[in-house]
């Protein structure tokens, strides 16, 4: 890890917080856990946390929840949502209410290192930078106007994780955001999908491979079959370390459902009319 931390894990399973601080003190990270966002909180006002990891789904105080009373008190902080598949539409909801990423059930130790080292980082690059929030500051719900009336331009994100960039036909451009390129370091290899191939909102649509050979899941933000892959970055990948927004862009989607998958998403940059 760039820089050592301190994580606090959340979990009203107490089996579950053992596991995830075994693996993260193997890479030298502090972790302390809590079984109870009450317990996270009075924990959270004795100590400095880099990074928390909670579960989505737990009593009284849901994981939804401790993450709008963490925001509220310290907004730097990075939080990982632990969730199970059923739950990552919510999980999606989640980055856009401040969580910085999820991890679906079951993870292996490589995934659950993989996004804390992107947290640390984060939280280090919005220490060091100042910011009193993440990178991107209207995290407002578009309203979805039927998929025949979209124009080209409009852009949508899971923030800090992926953009979509609604086209003329109605396909969708796919990309990544500047905060996970930044967090995940320089950029040695994305493994993409295939044309042809189905891409759910939610759930990986590529492997970035960063320095330090650590493979970081990119989330696709729309459900569909891709119908083209930018050969430029399977060709060079230092194009996504130089050029996110144009010609760092990954793959183009010929969506299902556009206008649901818009609802979940936040907007960066509506067309003007």
């Amino acid at each position: 890890m760039k820089k050592k931390g301190r994580a606090l894990v959340v979990d009203d399973e107490i089996v579950v917080c053992e596991g995830v601080k075994r693996i993260l003190k193997k890479k030298k990270l502090e972790v302390d856990i809590a079984l109870s966002a009450k317990e996270a909180l009075d924990k959270m006002s004795e100590e400095d946390y880099s990074v928390i990891l909670t579960d989505l789904m737990m009593p009284e105080v849901t994981g939804m929840q401790l993450l709008e009373m963490i925001k509220a008190e310290k907004p730097k902080i990075s939080v990982i949502m632990i969730t199970g598949y059923p739950t990552i539409r919510t999980a999606v909801q989640a980055i856009k209410l401040g969580a910085f990423d999820y991890i679906p059930k079951p993870f292996t130790p490589e995934e659950l290192s993989s996004v804390t080292i992107r947290a640390l980082e984060r939280t280090r690059i919005l220490e060091e930078e100042k910011a009193p929030e993440a990178a991107i500051e209207e995290k407002e719900v578009p309203i979805a106007r039927p998929e025949e009336e979209m124009e080209e331009g409009e852009l949508y994100c899971i923030p800090e994780h992926s953009w979509a960039r609604v086209e003329v036909d109605g396909n969708v451009r796919v990309g990544m955001e500047d905060m996970f390129q930044r967090t995940a370091g320089k950029i040695i290899n994305i493994d993409l999908p295939f044309e042809g191939d189905e891409v759910r909102q939610g759930e990986v649509c590529a492997h970035v491979t960063a320095s330090g050979l650590h493979i970081h899941k990119l989330w696709s933000p729309v459900t569909g079959k891709v119908i083209e892959v930018n050969e430029s970055i399977n060709k060079n990948c230092s194009l996504v370390n130089e050029d996110l927004r144009v010609n760092g862009w990954l793959i183009r989607v010929k969506p299902i459902n556009l206008k649901e998958d818009l609802e979940n998403l936040a907007i960066i940059e509506r067309v003007q009319r």
